[in-house]
């Protein structure tokens, strides 16, 4: 069932081509996105630049009427002050109604060159003053605007209903142009002129460009004429000679607002309109090359993958399946492209050819390992004939008192007991020590006191398994080729320790000892020349044991002294206790 399930998840998994046209698929969406989101930005831009543009062309065009409607009327306050019946009248020591009638007469002469004059008033320093206009005026030069008007030397001064000081009831802003009246000879003060302009002066200016869109007004914001509304959006930062952009909302809707100084004080505002030109050809045919040109790039990309990248890999896991299905380790023969995938291939090809290497020598390892346990079988097979047959001596010589013929039979017949272990791989390394004992008490019978054995146990490696007849072979070789030859009294020392994670035996004797030549012989000697040169299982053949049973060649290392001693030491690296501790 739970293969049935991972089955059911694999036939649902994308493969790297499909997946390569979701991604396709997903680029070309992001990218009509964002060439939407790139052309609604440029058209909004283009929006935004034209209405700066219509704005700043409809303020300069305004600004430039208001200048030189200006220059017209401060013409037209020359003439007024330069007037014979204006400077007679100022020049007089007293007034009377004709002079006054005669100074208006004069002035509506002038006055009359221009229209949308509203009113003209000329002070004398007394005080009193004449005035031209229709309506209900009310005025009064307070010391500020005289300074103002006293501090140009003659120059226009220009304001909205004087600053303040004039006003008319009923009527709109005045635009106010004040001037200093001065003897042309003896350069005296003679009066103040206060020409007021109506301000639809302006009306047909704005009518031109954008009538519901632009203001004219003060530095203090006080309209002069336009919409209204507009003048309320005004700030000091459009008190400016160079023309300034601000964004505002105006009636729910996002505008550009453009202002700039035409004279002192007077400014001029506009917001842009809802007009705007199509964006450029030019624009919009490289916004659809570029568009043209990513989907061709995407496609390209794709097939690029899927030639180079997904088929391959493709095939490849075609080819492993087809191996797997098979139920044999065989290399794979699909051509690959000379590219990292065919590299994967070949690494592929190359960890088959190395599992199977490895599986031989396993199979091989573990026939040799088998080809010793049937060594060590026909080795036990031999003696039960003789076990038998020493049980029934072991009898009759009790019966017949011989106390030392029973006690050595009963060594006899222990040694070969555990000898046997009920045929068992490997044993408890108590019990191969008590093999190790019986043997060597048997030997001690043959050879009396030519040697001594000795103990040095770690209590806590007792219990731990090991292939089985593994220090016989090696106390046997001490006792023929070290003990015996030396002629003296040796001694045969077994210790058992733990170190470095495994288990260590040393097997030592104080024979004869080995030279580096013969150490090297054992040690390299193979399986052939250990059955010719070495009696029983041999010294050559334990190594063999203990490496094929642990899987390591490193298990045995060998030290000796000629004439003094030779050591062995067993590294058992792999350990398993006994599951049930005690003597078999």
């Amino acid at each position: 069932m739970r293969h049935g399930g991972n089955g059911f998840k694999r036939d649902f998994r994308m493969s790297l081509q499909q997946k390569a046209l979701l991604m396709l698929i997903i680029l070309l969406l992001f990218f009509s996105v964002m060439f939407m989101i790139t052309t609604s930005i440029i058209i909004k831009k283009t929006e935004d630049d034209f209405k700066a543009r219509t704005s700043e062309t409809a303020v300069n065009n305004v600004v430039s009427t208001i200048r030189a409607s200006l220059v017209n009327y401060n013409y037209l306050t020359r003439l007024i002050m330069l007037n014979d019946r204006v400077v007679s009248y100022l020049k007089a020591e007293e007034t009377d109604k004709e002079k006054i009638y005669d100074v208006r007469e004069g002035i509506n002469e002038i006055q009359s060159l221009y229209s949308y004059i509203d009113s003209v008033y000329i002070f004398r320093n007394d005080g009193e003053h004449v005035s031209t206009g229709i309506g209900q005026y009310s005025i009064n030069i307070n010391d500020v605007e005289r300074s103002n008007i006293l501090g140009a030397r003659g120059a226009i001064v220009i304001s909205i209903n004087g600053n303040g000081t004039i006003s008319k009831k009923g009527s709109k802003p005045l635009l106010t142009m004040s001037r200093a009246i001065y003897d042309i000879n003896s350069q005296k003060l003679l009066g103040i002129l206060m020409m007021n302009i109506s301000g639809d002066v302006f009306n047909d200016a704005l009518a031109l460009q954008n009538p519901s869109g632009m203001c004219i007004l003060d530095r203090n914001g006080t309209l002069l004429c336009g919409n209204q509304e507009i003048g309320l959006l005004y700030d000091s930062d459009y008190n400016s000679n160079s023309i300034v952009y601000k964004s505002i909302r105006l009636g729910g809707e996002r505008k550009t607002l453009t202002g700039k100084l035409a004279v002192k004080p007077l400014v001029v505002l506009c917001a842009s309109g809802k007009g705007a030109e199509p964006l450029p050809r030019d624009t919009l045919h490289a916004l659809m090359i570029t568009l043209i040109a990513f989907i061709l790039s995407a496609f390209v990309c794709a097939w690029f993958i899927t030639i180079n990248i997904a088929r391959p890999i493709k095939n490849l896991s075609e080819a492993m399946e087809r191996t797997r299905s098979s139920g044999w380790l065989k290399k794979i023969d699909t051509h690959m492209p000379n590219n990292e995938i065919g590299r994967l291939a070949e690494s592929y090809n190359s960890m088959i050819e190395y599992l199977n290497e490895l599986f031989n020598r396993l199979l091989e390892n573990q026939k040799n390992v088998q080809k010793a346990e049937i060594r060590v079988l026909q080795e036990q097979i031999k003696p039960h004939f003789l076990y038998n047959t020493l049980e029934t001596i072991s009898y009759m010589a009790v019966q017949e008192n011989a106390s030392k013929a029973h006690d050595a039979l009963e060594t006899l017949g222990s040694f070969y007991r555990n000898f046997l272990s009920k045929g068992d791989r490997d044993i408890p390394l108590k019990r191969e020590l008590r093999i190790t004992q019986d043997y060597l008490a048997l030997q001690k019978l043959r050879y009396g006191d030519v040697f001594e054995d000795e103990y040095i146990l770690d209590e806590s490696t007792l219990d731990y398994m090991i292939p089985k007849l593994i220090l016989q072979p090696l106390v046997e070789n001490c006792i023929y080729h070290g003990v015996r030859l030396k002629g003296e009294k040796c001694v045969i020392r077994i210790t058992t320790s733990m170190e470095e994670g495994g288990l260590h035996i040393i097997v030592y004797d104080s024979g004869v000892g080995m030279s580096a030549e013969q150490i090297k012989s054992v040690l390299e000697a193979n399986e052939k020349d250990d059955n010719k040169e070495l009696s029983g299982f041999g010294l050559r053949g334990t190594i063999n044991r203990i490496s094929y049973y642990y899987d390591s060649d490193n298990v045995v290392q060998i030290s000796s002294e000629p004439g003094e001693y030779t050591q062995i030491d067993i590294y058992i690296p792999k350990m398993r206790k006994t599951k049930v501790e005690g003597d078999a």
